[in-house]
Parts: C-alpha cells; sequence; structure tokens
C-alpha cells in the first residue's frame, strides 16, 4: 500500500462497489480491512462503528469515511437498526487490482490481507482532509450524487464507469465545501458556543457547562450542535484547534512544542496524535512539506 500527495481535483475514481445494507437488530459485523477507500452513509437507524479501536455512535445522516487498510467492524441498535448505503473507490483510479463488482473489498481475516491487493492512500495538499464522521445536515444537495452512485452502480452502459466517476467526484466536491464551509448556526446558543471556541482555542470545553449555561440537557444540546454544525461540540472544537496549529505551523517558527502548549493540549504527543489523525501527517511534516523547508524541532 502506498501513499500519494496530491491536490483533490487532481483525482481519478474508479468506482469499485456500491451497495445499501440493512442490518438486522443487534447484528455485528468485522473486525474487518478495507481494499479500498470506504464511505458508508447512516441512511436510518443507528448503532456503532469501531475504526480503528475508536468507537463511533452512529446516527441517521451520518457519513463515515475510511481509509484503505482501517481495521473497523459494526453494531446496529437492538431496536432501530442501520441501514448502510456504501460506496467503495479507489481514487487514484488503478492503485489497486480489485475490478468493479469484486465481492473481496473487506478481509475478515487480518493475517491475509494483501496490501498489494489495496488502493493506495491519498494526502492532500490542499488542506482537505476525510474526516472519520460527519454528520450531514438535513437537505444537503450534495449526497444526492453519492446515492445515485449506489442506483447506476449496475449499469451496463457504455460509458457507465465516467458516469460513477462524476457521479462520485461532484459528492466528493460538495463534502469537501460543507467541511471548508460548515453551514452557518441559525440558532443563537450554538453561535454563542461557536463565538466562544474561536476565541478560547487555549481553553478546555466542558459540554455540561454550557448545558448548566443555556439551561438545557447535555443530550439535547450535543444534537442541536451536531444538527446545527454537522459535527460533534468535542469534534468541532478540536479541528478548529488543528486548524488554528496548521496556521502556527505555516506562519511562526514556534516549536510543536510551543504550539500544543499555546492550544491547551496536555501533551505535545497527544497533539501530535491528534493532528496525525486528522490530517494524515505530523505537524513536524506537515511544516517541512508546506514550507519546502527542514523540519523545526
Amino acid at each position: 500500500m502506498h501513499t500519494r500527495h496530491m491536490a483533490l481535483h487532481d483525482i481519478r475514481t474508479r468506482i469499485l462497489g456500491a451497495d445499501v445494507y440493512p442490518f438486522r437488530p443487534k447484528a455485528k459485523i468485522g473486525p474487518r480491512l478495507n481494499y479500498a477507500y470506504t464511505f458508508i452513509y447512516i441512511r436510518s437507524g443507528g448503532g456503532y462503528l469501531h475504526i480503528d479501536g475508536q468507537p463511533y455512535r452512529a446516527h441517521t445522516r451520518d457519513l463515515f469515511c475510511l481509509e484503505p487498510g482501517t481495521p473497523h467492524a459494526f453494531a446496529a441498535d437492538e431496536h432501530d437498526p442501520m441501514v448502510h448505503a456504501s460506496v467503495y473507490a479507489d481514487l487514484l483510479w488503478d492503485s489497486s487490482p480489485k475490478q468493479k463488482g469484486d465481492k473481496r473489498l473487506n478481509e475478515y481475516r487480518f493475517a491475509a490481507y494483501d496490501p498489494g491487493l489495496s488502493a493506495g492512500r491519498i494526502r492532500f495538499t490542499d488542506g482537505f482532509a476525510l474526516p472519520a464522521q460527519t454528520a450531514i445536515p438535513a437537505g444537503a444537495d450534495w449526497m444526492e450524487p453519492f446515492l445515485a452512485v449506489i442506483r447506476h452502480f449496475d449499469s451496463q452502459e457504455i460509458g457507465s464507469a465516467i458516469r460513477l466517476r462524476a457521479l462520485f467526484e461532484s459528492f466528493l466536491t460538495g463534502l469537501a465545501r460543507f467541511l471548508a464551509h460548515p453551514y452557518l448556526p441559525t440558532d443563537p446558543r450554538i453561535r454563542k458556543m461557536i463565538d466562544w471556541m474561536n476565541g478560547n482555542l487555549h481553553a478546555s470545553f466542558q459540554l455540561a457547562d454550557w448545558a448548566d449555561t443555556l439551561r438545557l440537557s447535555e443530550a439535547y444540546l450535543y444534537e442541536l450542535f451536531r444538527k446545527e454544525t454537522g459535527t460533534s461540540p468535542g469534534q468541532y472544537f478540536m479541528l478548529r484547534k488543528l486548524e488554528q496549529a496548521k496556521t502556527e505551523l505555516r506562519e511562526t517558527n514556534r516549536s510543536v512544542t510551543l504550539i500544543a502548549d499555546k492550544l491547551g493540549f496536555a501533551s505535545v504527543h497527544y497533539f501530535s496524535r491528534q493532528f496525525t489523525g486528522h490530517f494524515g501527517e505530523s505537524p513536524n511534516r506537515y511544516r517541512k512539506r508546506i514550507r519546502g523547508a527542514s523540519e523545526l524541532q
């Protein structure tokens, strides 16, 4: 498995698989490893996804993005099991020998996983990164091309691969724009929280404190924030910290340790893990790539 650095507009997508899978109550699948980029949209219901050892609560309209070779597993809710709409893609067109319709796009026996069959990973050079989980707002019209990929996947018409590519990349462009400029919240309580976050990136965020201040339950405030912004309060605040860290790495000579301390991280090691997990490269590697100079310690 290899990794390439490129801009989003340079990808050339080949769709390998697309389907809808309704889970039975309490059903479990995995753990397993994927051979291609995997995009999973929760059309209805809920449950849990475990991605690289990290549990994620899956809600209706959540989108999960998994890089090739990512350990993952599913557990459906016992009362309202989730329904997946999934697309498997090689974003480099021919980095995997797997063909459209291959039934072995996931390997359940980790020892049998063959990296030579895996699609390549991408580190985008234009600031775009695929979050593991994104809450998609109701009415996001750029999700329609994603669902259209599934509807048209079995088409044998001439040019079908080009059509699927066009649909998928239309979706991916919409996702990138949404992540760069999330819908502005209309609820004044959420705007107040975001204003505080933007002005207090050095601080720690406590949902319970905000729930008390706004006289709301934590559960209600959490869901309201997700509905308004497309992500959880904790994830939103973390991403704002990390985006500021990228600015510091680009525009200052502060050490990674000083940047981590300035942004309120408990340790430089925790900061580096979060940065690498979100952006796919370490802070020092990011600085070196952007500046084209030697790493600053």
